[in-house]
């Protein structure tokens, strides 16, 4: 196969055919990613709706599994819990990019590591998830729906004979969607795309995903209603400006239960490690562990979605929260090291709740809080917990707004926010993502072959002032060897360079490269 080769002194650039294809397809993309964004939208909304209804359905069976104490009983769901653990396990083994939430698999994809099997992981996370939850582990819809749209994504990509640059964007619309499905939370979806997936803001990425959160969550509002999903929680007095100094302390508590949970949460897939048992039985832990909790304290169960609505209508003592929160964390930890299909987005928020109820709870009974005021820690503490574990801090106010239905309360978010982002930098705690995807690699699984390595993608890349690259000229080999600047965008004006091109803050970068050489480039974006 030819490569290409850019000879910046005589400004002549030489490419072969595979090369010319793949640009002249990134020309016409725009044309096809509105109607590319529709069509995944609408499939990736009816499967993530349908995970949704599925792990609903199983919450009520749950409920009932547990609601009978006796001898017979509790053996009898010992054996079944057992077998659940089982199955999980060998569909991991079977499908290993399955396992956990998704997430990171998404990330690798898209970055040209991974090569994930659409098929496989949509029957895998449909039968582990649905089991993981009927056990009642300490798992989230979010991080599966997120894999199960990208990988309705992929598949339509395949369907549609749509090329690799084509196909990014469409699993790209898929995770989005997913998102957007998994928690009524459209804007957010797309916001996860940009901030988390891609950590870039080109509009190449935008539209597509923001057609396919929005179509799906049209779809996700037919079937579960116009309400938001925490609407239960209702705030009757905001908290007043002569109390902001109460953000300091819940984004300082938030931020360090954040932190906490990324630490516990490695833990727990070290503890899995290290057990001298076959992968496929290592579940069975998790499992067994959740029946003595469902009969002892049921409440740390599942995602965590009925626990949030029972602190918010009824009153705990300061110990009962605390005791919740510690299993809810050390469960969760147990729950995702088993590599069970679950996500993660859930139990953090869930987190976050008790713990701004603890902090308010605190603060009532030293008189230095009126006790009307407690919801308002719930969603604040959300907001902070979560930017602290993935380190998206515009992702998590606008996920925890969606998701309480309330615009009214935007300015506390973003303080808390940005209150415990610092307090993980502070700890230099990683984006729980970035630790996942890094250990994902380390054992790397369905990696993309040869012939996929080496086909052409076009993306792009924005230039900030803390890049390597920034304030150099291209002759200087700032990229690697068979990297192409296509063009450079700088303010309203899109040129094409030359080796005397001088690489500016604000610059978008347009870059063909192999699709090896993909994460290599992305990496750029992180340089500090």
């Amino acid at each position: 196969m030819g490569k290409f080769s850019y000879y910046y002194n005589k400004d002549v650039i030489f490419v072969s055919t595979k090369t010319q294809t793949a640009l002249h397809n990134y020309k016409t993309l725009k044309r096809r990613i509105v109607i590319d964004g529709f069509l995944v939208g609408l499939g990736a909304g009816f499967f993530s709706v349908l995970y949704r209804l599925m792990l609903s359905e199983l919450d009520g069976i749950r409920k009932m599994l547990f609601s009978t104490y006796s001898t017979e009983h509790i053996l009898f769901l010992i054996v079944a819990f057992t077998l659940f653990a089982c199955i999980v396990g060998l569909l991991i083994r079977w499908c290993p990019l399955s396992s956990g939430s998704g997430i990171p698999q998404i990330q690798g994809e898209l970055l040209g590591i991974l090569k994930m099997n659409p098929i496989s992981v949509l029957i895998s996370k449909f039968i582990g998830g649905g089991l993981g939850n009927l056990a009642g582990l300490s798992l989230g819809r979010e991080g599966p729906s997120i894999q199960i749209g990208g990988a309705v994504g992929k598949l339509l990509s395949k369907l549609l004979k749509r090329d690799i640059n084509e196909e990014r964007f469409m699993i790209s619309a898929g995770a989005s969607a997913g998102l957007a499905a998994a928690f009524n939370a459209p804007i957010s979806g797309t916001i996860f795309a940009l901030e988390e997936m891609h950590k870039n803001f080109s509009p190449l990425i935008l539209i597509p995903c923001l057609v396919a959160s929005v179509v799906a969550d049209y779809v996700s509002k037919n079937v579960f209603g116009l309400q938001s999903s925490f609407y239960f929680i209702s705030i009757p007095k905001s908290l007043p400006l002569f109390h902001y100094w109460h953000i300091v302390g819940i984004g300082v508590f938030s931020g360090l239960v954040g932190v906490l949970f990324n630490k516990v949460l490695l833990l727990g897939q070290d503890f899995h490690n290290i057990l001298p048992i076959p992968k496929p039985f290592r579940p069975i832990i998790a499992f067994l562990v959740s029946i003595t909790l469902g009969f002892a304290c049921y409440d740390v169960l599942g995602g965590g979605h009925a626990l949030v609505e029972k602190i918010t209508d009824s009153t705990f003592t300061l110990t009962a929260l605390i005791t919740l929160l510690i299993l809810k964390l050390l469960f969760t930890s147990l729950s995702y090291g088993s590599s069970t299909q679950g996500g993660i987005f859930l139990p953090v928020l869930v987190l976050g709740a008790l713990s701004g109820v603890i902090y308010a709870t605190f603060c009532q009974q030293i008189n230095l809080l009126d006790s009307v005021y407690i919801h308002n820690f719930i969603v604040l503490g959300m907001a902070g917990i979560l930017t602290a574990v993935v380190r998206s801090p515009i992702l998590s106010i606008m996920l925890v707004t969606e998701m309480a239905g309330t615009f009214s309360h935007m300015l506390s978010f973003c303080l808390v926010a940005i209150i415990s982002y610092l307090v993980a930098e502070f700890l230099n705690s990683k984006p729980i993502y970035e630790s996942l995807l890094e250990r994902l690699l380390a054992n790397r699984m369905d990696t993309a072959s040869e012939e996929e390595e080496t086909d052409k993608v076009v993306t792009s890349l924005s230039i900030t002032s803390n890049m390597s690259v920034c304030n150099k000229a291209l002759r200087e080999e700032l990229f690697p060897k068979n990297v192409l600047i296509v063009s450079i965008k700088r303010g309203s004006k899109e040129f094409i360079p030359n080796g005397n091109t001088v690489i500016l803050p604000g610059d978008i970068l347009t870059i063909l490269c192999y699709k090896s050489e993909l994460a290599e480039v992305k990496q750029m974006t992180l340089t500090l």
